[in-house]
């Protein structure tokens, strides 16, 4: 394994009950599990899994304007995410280790939640190169090289979300049990995947609803999931991250109830405090 970690040698991801149904490339990357930034070789890519992409990227950028953070709008830019083919992982790891130090890590499914806190204390970002099957373009029950692109590498291209995804990872170094885990596991959920954005968050009511915006991987790499968020069927609540922390959720389902940060700023400063409270930073 390609990496200088501290991880054992050996397979990255696993196993999950809910697997996308992959579309097969002509050839699979030769790159072992855990390859990390530009030393990363796609696989070849078949016609089917370029078209995939290109549906995928017409459908969310259609509908992004006015949805999602600005914050994002600019890492997805500066990314330069090609339209009609499927990006290269070592293209967008030397663009984002240029604006945060961050790098990506080739995996082939899920990380085991040490591993996953080891990579992000050491800034990098694990990512598929499998794509989603034609037939699951609305969604997919395991997360592909869509969700990972398009959902998560825009924001670590920013310095304050990259810190408190640097801060988390660290924090789940420090983990003592399982509850521990399952708390962070539960402030991931709430924010990272599915995190809103309102200046005005803290205000509740007094709030103006306009002004929502997305900032989580799982919903600006769904449309369903982008227009269903900000419908009046969710209800909003303001970014607390000892709310999160014991707040259940349910995979299989659209949420009913989403938290909203009023920035960058306060979701790093505040999950620091909270971290600190645990003793999982000091």
């Amino acid at each position: 394994m390609s990496t200088n970690l501290g991880i054992p040698s050996g397979k990255l991801s696993t196993e999950v009950e809910f697997k996308a149904r992959p579309s097969d490339p002509i050839r699979r990357s030769p790159s072992p599990e855990g390859t990390i930034g530009e030393q990363i070789i796609p696989p070849d890519y078949a016609h089917e899994q370029h078209s995939t992409w290109a549906e995928l990227y017409k459908r969310q950028s259609a509908i992004l304007s006015g949805r999602v953070c600005a914050e994002y709008l600019d890492g997805r830019e500066l990314l330069n995410f090609p339209s009609n083919r499927v990006p290269q992982l070592a293209d967008l790891s030397r663009i984002l280790k240029n604006a945060t130090g961050w790098q990506v890590i080739r995996v082939e499914g899920y990380v085991p939640e040490p591993i996953f806190f080891r990579l992000l204390a050491n800034k990098c970002f694990p990512c598929t190169d499998f794509i989603r099957h034609p037939t699951e373009l609305e969604y997919t029950p395991a997360p592909d090289m869509f969700h990972d692109l398009m959902g998560h590498l825009p924001l670590i291209t920013n310095s304050r979300f990259a810190g408190f995804f640097h801060a988390y990872g660290l924090a789940g170094l420090r983990v003592r049990n399982e509850e521990e885990v399952a708390m962070l596991g539960r402030i991931y959920w709430f924010t990272v995947e599915f995190g809103l954005m309102n200046p005005n968050a803290q205000k509740r009511d007094l709030r103006d609803v306009r002004e929502t915006t997305i900032y989580g991987a799982g919903i600006v790499s769904s449309v369903g999931e982008i227009m269903h968020s900000l419908s009046d069927v969710v209800k909003k609540e303001p970014f607390n991250a000892e709310v999160l922390s014991q707040r259940p959720f349910d995979i299989h389902h659209m949420q009913d109830t989403l938290f909203e940060i009023t920035s960058f700023d306060e979701l790093e400063s505040e999950f620091r405090r909270w971290a600190s409270s645990k003793g999982l930073l000091d």
